[in-house]
C-alpha cells in the first residue's frame, strides 16, 4: 500500500481544496464550498483515476491517504463534531477567537496553530484512553 499525503486548505476565494502531494504515481484533488464537498470531490477524483488506469490496462496501487488540514479547514470540518467550547478547554483559546478563525475574520499565528495542534493531540490521547463498559 502506498501512503500519500493530502493537504486540505481553504483558498483566498473561500473555496476548499484537497490535493495530494506531488508524487510519481498520480495527482488527486477535490474542490468545494466546504471541506465535506471537497472531500467528496477528492474521492470521486480518486475513483476516476482508478478507472483511467484500468482503461489503460494498468492497476493503480492501493493508496492510503494521510490528511493534513490547515487550521481553518480543520475547525470548519471538525467544529461540527467537536464544539468550539470543547476546543477552548483543550487549547486554552477562547471559543469566540476560534470562531473568528472558522469564519475567516482572522487567521491564527504560528504560535496559535501550535497551541491548537497540542490541544487536539491531547484531546485525542484522552479519548483513546477511554474505556466503556
Amino acid at each position: 500500500m502506498k501512503k500519500l499525503t493530502a493537504f486540505i486548505e481553504v483558498g483566498s476565494d473561500g473555496l476548499f481544496a484537497v490535493c495530494t502531494d506531488s508524487n510519481p504515481i498520480c495527482m488527486i484533488s477535490g474542490f468545494g464550498d466546504s471541506v465535506t464537498e471537497a472531500m467528496k470531490d477528492f474521492n470521486e477524483c480518486h475513483e476516476e483515476v482508478k478507472e483511467m488506469w484500468k482503461e489503460e490496462g494498468k492497476t493503480l496501487p492501493e493508496l492510503e491517504f494521510e490528511f493534513r488540514y490547515d487550521t481553518v479547514s480543520f475547525l470548519q470540518y471538525y467544529g461540527k463534531i467537536i464544539s468550539l467550547s470543547a476546543l477552548q478547554k483543550f487549547t486554552g483559546i477562547d471559543r469566540h477567537q476560534l470562531s473568528h478563525y472558522v469564519t475567516g475574520k482572522s487567521r491564527p499565528s504560528a504560535k496559535t496553530v501550535a497551541r491548537i495542534q497540542t490541544g487536539v493531540t491531547n484531546l485525542g490521547r484522552e479519548l483513546s484512553n477511554v474505556c466503556l463498559f
